[in-house]
């Protein structure tokens, strides 16, 4: 369900492609969190976060815009 909710958004032009694609890897990374707590997974996350919160302010915004 959550992977169908960003490609709609994507399919109706409120994200790009390339936003809904990285919303799917911040899924993946969160889902991973609960079988992964070492260094190198902690360090993965902290390479995502600058580009999550932008496209979490852009999303925001899209739906403030709703």
């Amino acid at each position: 369900m959550f992977k169908d909710i960003f490609r709609q958004a994507a399919k109706h032009g409120l994200i790009t492609l390339d936003e809904a694609e990285r919303w799917l890897v911040y899924r993946d990374n969160r889902n991973d969190t609960a079988h992964d707590y070492g260094e190198g997974f902690a360090n993965q996350t902290l390479l995502l976060l600058p580009q999550f919160i932008q496209d979490a302010r852009r999303i925001n915004a899209v739906i403030q815009q709703q």
